[in-house]
């Protein structure tokens, strides 16, 4: 669809083989938070099958909207950057500053975020890197949403993830489009669950809950209560391609 005169994805699309998407967020809140934020950033970088490399939130102390908006692509960048992906999509659903920033070499860039805006046009230029820029409508980036709200609820700097928590599973199922519950692709055994049912073991089989890549277990935590520890945790769903 379009918003005006610029193109928006009417959902999340899996990128191009070769091809990193890194999707951006920026959180800001009317009021400051319990932990003296205003402001978050989520970034989220998945390759062309949809797994995750990286989950990134946090906040940088931003307490103007604008600006965090700006920052958020930068962090984009710096995960581009930092990782040496050479063929990246970075995505956000910012309409006004993504209009800003990409009409900037035309319009100019914005009085009071020129700095930034010259920054971010130094990155795109660089021929080192084929990047491409989109917007995606809102609903369709709650995942970076999500972690950029959770980033500003308990960070003041930028934190790398690597845990599965909260909603993540059910956000990211949504993304791809294999509905909306966290429970991925681990499935009990017939023949395990007869064995049970004959030991009187379970009263109500169910589909057992399973992770990202079926490579670890565990209750999610609420990103709410502040279970720091949890966050660090390493797992294997969530490890970056080092």
């Amino acid at each position: 669809m379009e918003e005006g005169n610029v193109n928006v994805n009417a959902r999340w699309i899996m990128p191009p083989k070769g091809v990193i998407k890194i999707n951006v967020h920026s959180f800001f809140s009317e009021q400051r938070l319990p932990n003296g934020n205003l402001s978050g950033i989520g970034v989220v970088c998945r390759n062309s099958m949809g797994d995750i490399l990286r989950i990134l939130d946090g906040s940088l102390c931003t307490e103007n909207r604008r600006s965090n908006e700006y920052h958020a692509f930068m962090e984009g960048f710096k995960v581009d950057f930092d990782k040496g992906y050479t063929n990246i999509i970075l995505e956000s659903n910012h309409l006004d500053v993504y209009w800003d920033w990409t009409h900037s070499s035309i319009l100019g860039a914005p009085v009071h975020h020129a700095r930034i805006v010259q920054q971010l046009n130094q990155r795109k230029a660089d021929n080192n890197f084929n990047t491409e820029t989109r917007l995606v409508a809102p609903e369709n980036n709650e995942l970076t949403a999500y972690v950029a709200q959770h980033g500003a609820k308990n960070w003041k700097t930028m934190v790398r993830i690597r845990r599965p928590f909260g909603r993540i599973l059910e956000l990211w199922n949504s993304d791809m489009g294999l509905g909306e519950i966290g429970q991925q692709f681990e499935f009990v055994l017939e023949e395990d669950i007869n064995m049970e049912l004959a030991d009187g073991e379970v009263d109500n089989p169910q589909m057992a809950d399973g992770i990202v890549n079926d490579e670890i277990s565990g209750e999610d935590d609420d990103p709410g209560q502040g279970d720091l520890e949890g966050m660090y945790m390493l797992a294997a769903a969530l490890e970056m391609q080092e």
